[in-house]
């Protein structure tokens, strides 16, 4: 039997066994939020943060909003609310039928022709007189 570290490389403190690597499956490293429920907001003031910019995030127990936290360039720290919106019936969308297209159709306003039309009249007058001259 080994009794010493010196005799058995595998028990030794200094040891440490190599993983094997694998080639097929990536490695995936997941984190994990950091922060805790909270009872209001102005337990938020008080609360520390990692130093490193990451963001803490708070979310109160009654689900009425989540508080972040986090430090900024400056030396400040930058809190932010968010909170969800509810749902406004009053803002579903409306589509428009036939019928109410053909009323708003009709109700267009059309501006009086006759001036349009003297225009046009008098412009071709004025192409005639030019092409007249040219011959």
């Amino acid at each position: 039997m080994f009794n010493s570290y010196n005799q058995n490389p595998y028990f030794s403190p200094y040891f440490t066994p190599q993983q094997p690597q694998q080639t097929t499956v990536p490695s995936m490293r997941f984190n994990s939020l950091q922060g805790k429920s909270i009872d209001n907001l102005e337990v938020v003031k008080a609360m520390d943060i990692p130093l490193d910019g990451s963001i803490s995030y708070f979310p109160l127990v009654d689900g009425s909003a989540i508080v972040t936290k986090q430090l900024q360039q400056d030396g400040t720290s930058k809190i932010t609310i968010y909170k969800p919106i509810e749902a406004d019936e009053a803002a579903t969308t409306k589509y428009a039928t036939i019928e109410d297209i053909e009323n708003h159709i009709k109700n267009i306003k059309m501006p009086d022709m006759k001036p349009l039309q003297d225009e046009i009249k008098t412009l071709k007058k004025q192409i005639r007189i030019l092409l007249d001259k040219e011959d």
